[in-house]
């Protein structure tokens, strides 16, 4: 029993440790969001339950390079930022879809049909999904995380 513990452990270790680079990647690119793409820019591009919207969402996330998990806290930061549901979820689709590296490899591997196929249907995807993410009934808005404290000082 014990060692069958010790191997689930293990392997949810490795599993982190092989998802760790990814998801401090998507960290990253979340930062350089916030940095450079002031909140009322996207609140003013995002931040609308419309077609709009989603569109400008799908039409950005298409050829970022960032993968599945990396998205989230890509997705995350937007969402924080003002952009509505639909749109943060069509990001959230479209990102790991395809990006600028994929659609290379896709070039190299098949054929230009595929090439321009794939992120094509990445496109279509992820607008769908923020359409059918807006028609769906707003809840509370995300709040900011509270700044930590340090310890000793409450």
């Amino acid at each position: 029993m014990l060692e069958m513990l010790v191997g689930i452990l293990r392997e949810c270790w490795m599993i982190f440790a092989e998802a760790a680079p990814y998801v401090l990647f998507g960290f990253f690119a979340a930062g350089l969001l916030q940095a450079l793409i002031p909140p009322e820019a996207v609140a003013r591009h995002l931040g609308g339950n419309n077609l709009g919207a989603v569109l400008k969402a799908s039409l950005f996330g298409v050829p970022l390079p960032l993968c599945s998990c990396g998205v989230i806290p890509a997705a995350i930061g937007l969402r924080r930022q003002g952009a509505s549901k639909g749109a943060a979820a069509a990001f959230l689709v479209s990102v790991p879809e395809t990006g600028v590296d994929s659609i290379a490899i896709t070039w190299a591997l098949l054929d230009p049909i595929m090439t321009l196929v794939r992120p094509l249907a990445a496109f279509l995807t992820a607008t769908v999904t923020g359409v059918l993410i807006n028609l769906l009934p707003e809840g509370p808005p995300l709040s900011p995380p509270a700044p930590a404290q340090p310890p000793g000082c409450g």
